[in-house]
């Protein structure tokens, strides 16, 4: 009994101990202060964690972002990342450590976790505990994105792309708590990062159709495609008003920004001179670049062994994630300038081209776990050869993690002119055209809410998210300002009259002005609730009850077993 239980239990503590190795530098020293979005992450954080606390429970104007003027990007940016950093607050208080980093370490568990639960279900726990650690080991997972990016939304959404697989399979095999679960999973991963989502969808309906017996083929890939609209509807909180505000935060805006470089020749990987000429500006491309090298020839190496030793009619599997991983390493590289030349919707959709390394990360890692688990046990130069091979690779990817312990000893600050802009990485986004930034800054310095024209007075008699009331008094009436951004969605009311006022953006200053009439008045000035926020709130509920009601129905499978190879599904 002890042997077994311990046989349960030492691959997730394998699983927890690598996770502490590698994201020792995050949970000591916490991220890169010259790590890409690093800065962006933690006043995200701040900002909605005090919203949050002060019962707000879903934050979507940061109301002292960017200086004190507000923040928009909520109402588009998903939250899960946040909403795990806050839900560790209480716990760091009392016990003294870091929320934000444990959050983004907390990822990378995850990740392994899922991976390894994945795993289990083709092959043997120890070959699952060791391809799960590599898993969390993968350059892009942790060295690029973790450290040197800290996109700690993305590699959540490292965690969720393992266990929507795993799902996937009971789904195959006609479980209906696998229905829910996958539903689940999906909604999270919308909740944590939908870029990810946009890149990852179609591999789940795709494994469906190519692991089910003939004649179950289509059922099952409408069923998981049934499964990522339930998670859809868990998500309707987030989702709606994101799709309702994106016409007002236009990622298009984002693209044509000098500060950001979304030049196709700075995105797409390197495969000849590139990896080998150092450019500084061309640096952190290199390192994906050969991130991308390094696995492809996992990909390779392992594959090609795997199609060799695997029997002829599970040779599809190997053939599938071989496709998979080819197609991520095409659309990375200048072979598909065109296509994300001429498609602008799917360059803005997945902003940066290199993104595709999370699902290549996902293939190699399924190619690695079939390679390990069908090595043939006597000797052969196939096996001397791909073992070596990968022994390389892992001591490579071994490097790239010894590279991130060099990069704090000399990581330092950005030097910046931020102006009024807190690292909100959308702010340029919807920030009102013709704002001079030190202008609004300077206007920041002065009283929250006063008459930029005309004769009178204002009195502040709120001062909430989404919510201010102002008491103007003047003989003329006239143009008030107040300290905060301008957003479209921005309402005036005349509290005693009960009719709207006019809202506009002060120019060059960028901030909120109402047009206050004569006399003493009463004005509201709020972002009221839209109808996207009321729907996705009442969707969110009806498909959690949904999925509550799957699961108390009678317990069993959606339809009975197909009578296939269990081999066949297991893969």
């Amino acid at each position: 009994m002890r042997m077994r239980n311990w046989a349960n239990v030492a691959p997730i503590s394998v699983v927890v101990v690598v996770s502490v190795v590698l994201g020792l530098p995050m949970l000591l020293h916490g991220p890169l202060v010259d790590g890409h979005d690093s800065s962006e992450h933690l006043n995200y954080m701040k900002h909605f964690s005090d919203q949050f606390w002060q019962g707000n429970l879903y934050p979507r104007w940061l109301i002292d972002m960017n200086k004190g003027l507000g923040s928009a990007s909520y109402f588009v940016y998903p939250p899960l990342s946040d909403y795990a950093c806050v839900l560790l607050e209480p716990a760091a208080k009392l016990l003294h450590f870091n929320a934000f980093n444990v959050a983004a370490w907390l990822s990378l568990l995850g990740s392994g976790i899922t991976a390894l639960l994945w795993l289990q279900t083709f092959v043997s726990k120890r070959v699952a505990t060791a391809c799960s650690s590599l898993y969390m080991l993968m350059p892009y997972h942790l060295a690029i994105n973790l450290y040197r990016r800290c996109d700690i939304p993305e590699c959540w959404g490292f965690v969720w792309m393992p266990l929507l697989l795993y799902f996937t399979l009971g789904i195959i095999a006609g479980r209906r708590r696998d229905l829910i679960g996958f539903s689940v999973a999906f909604a999270l991963m919308i909740f944590s990062h939908v870029v990810s989502v946009a890149m990852f969808f179609w591999i789940p309906i795709c494994l469906g159709i190519v692991l089910s017996v003939p004649g179950r083929k289509a059922r099952s890939a409408i069923r998981v495609v049934l499964a990522m609209g339930l998670g859809t509807g868990i998500s309707a909180v987030y989702l709606l008003s994101a799709l309702n505000n994106a016409k007002y935060i236009p990622v298009s805006r984002l693209m044509k920004d000098d500060i950001w470089d979304y030049q196709l020749g700075n995105q797409l990987v390197f495969f000849g001179r590139g990896l080998f000429v150092h450019r500084a500006h061309e640096y952190f491309l290199q390192t994906v670049s050969w991130a991308v090298v390094s696995m492809a020839i996992i990909v390779v190496t392992c594959g090609t062994a795997a199609a060799k030793w695997e029997r002829r009619g599970l040779r599809v599997i190997v053939m599938f994630w071989i496709a998979v991983c080819s197609f991520s390493v095409l659309m990375m590289s200048k072979v598909s300038w065109p296509l994300w030349d001429h498609v602008h919707l799917l360059h803005e959709a997945v902003q940066f081209p290199w993104r595709l390394n999370g699902i290549l990360c996902i293939g190699a890692l399924a190619l690695i776990a079939i390679y390990l688990s069908r090595a043939p046990g006597e000797v052969g130069v196939l096996r001397v050869i791909s073992s070596g091979v990968l022994i390389l690779v892992i001591g490579a990817w071994l490097f790239a993690y010894g590279n991130v312990w060099r990069r704090y000893k000399v990581d330092v600050a950005q030097n910046e002119d931020q102006l009024i802009n807190d690292d909100d990485g959308w702010l340029r986004a919807w920030i009102a055209p013709g704002t001079s930034q030190r202008a609004a800054l300077n206007a920041s310095f002065g009283p929250k809410t006063r008459f930029k024209e005309g004769i009178g007075s204002t009195q502040l008699l709120m001062w909430k998210p989404r919510q201010i009331e102002i008491e103007t008094n003047g003989s003329t009436g006239g143009w008030v300002m107040i300290n905060q951004l301008y957003y479209p969605t921005w309402k005036a009311e005349l509290i005693d009259q009960g009719r709207l006022v006019t809202v506009r953006p002060a120019v060059p200053e960028g901030l909120l002005e109402v047009q206050a009439p004569p006399g003493n008045h009463r004005i509201l000035i709020h972002i009221p609730v839209s109808l996207a926020e009321y729907m996705g709130r009442w969707l969110s509920i009806l498909s959690i009850l949904l999925c509550v009601a799957l699961g108390v129905l009678k317990r069993g499978a959606i339809v009975p077993n197909d009578g296939g190879s269990g081999a066949s599904i297991s893969l």
